[in-house]
């Protein structure tokens, strides 16, 4: 069922991204050499309580974390844990925010240093040119998916956009796993993979709410799921990424909430 969100939802919906991308910022501050992905996580914990928003990830399978951390190859569901990052390391902190009953979801990909922006979300340079750009096609990927979030499109027009955008830049995108409707419930229909065909699935509509996330790697799309029963990474060990907005398609079309 694909819950249609009223004005006063999406209202909600609004504080609670406001809340997420505040705690995302301060977050993504934190990728910095010799910072563990543990203590990021306990930095988080204390911003959502001081914020007053739940933490919903551990509403999932006695899921332990308010985060996921992933490093480098690892795609995505990474546990945080004592590994201390390095420079150059890629690192993806996804989080979900529960304000009040609302679900948002979150994710973003930066590079450890120790020069972040103001806005660490554009800190997307790498020693390494191929990784900058690798990383800078999935925010582009990210952005066009968005774009297709129009009333009277299709979910396929989303997922295929984000595929074209990834697969054009000679990169893969992940298969297992997708975004998905989000609000009322922390994952809701439709599923939006990360592939798809142009004029295909449900027809978007105002009210609709999604988590698009663009799931993506330098290498195939092969991947392995670790010893901890969650860290998804990629098989042949090469970098991977995520992008991750909530998303509200309203009458001016789709506004993102995460922002």
């Amino acid at each position: 069922m694909i819950y249609i969100k009223s004005i006063e939802d999406i209202n909600n919906l609004r504080i609670g991204g406001k809340i997420s991308a505040n705690i995302m910022n301060n977050a993504l501050k934190m990728v910095v050499p010799g910072v563990s992905t543990f203590e990021i996580n306990e930095k988080i914990e204390k911003l959502m309580k001081k914020e007053g928003v739940v933490p919903w990830f551990k509403e999932i399978d006695n899921y332990p974390y308010a985060t996921c951390i992933s490093v480098n190859e690892a795609w995505i569901h990474g546990m945080p844990s004592k590994y201390k990052l390095k420079h150059g390391d890629i690192v993806s902190i996804d989080l979900g925010v529960k304000y009040g009953k609302y679900y948002i979801d979150h994710c973003w990909t930066v590079v450890a240093t120790n020069s972040h922006s103001d806005n660490p979300m554009l800190d997307l340079n790498h020693d390494d040119s191929d990784i900058a750009k690798f990383l800078k096609v999935g925010v582009e990927s990210l952005e066009k998916a968005i774009s297709n979030f129009v009333e009277g499109l299709r979910v396929g027009d989303i997922s295929s956009t984000m595929q074209q955008t990834v697969e054009n830049a000679g990169y893969s995108v992940v298969r297992e796993y997708t975004g998905h409707g989000v609000g009322i419930k922390a994952h809701e229909d439709p599923l939006i993979a990360c592939y798809g065909t142009k004029g295909a699935g449900e027809l978007l509509k105002n009210g609709m709410v999604f988590a698009i996330e663009v799931m993506y790697a330098i290498g195939n799309s092969k991947i392995v799921v670790g010893n901890d029963g969650w860290t998804v990474s990629t098989k042949d060990k090469k970098i991977s990424g995520m992008f991750e907005h909530t998303v509200a398609l309203t009458e001016n079309g789709p506004e993102i909430l995460t922002i």
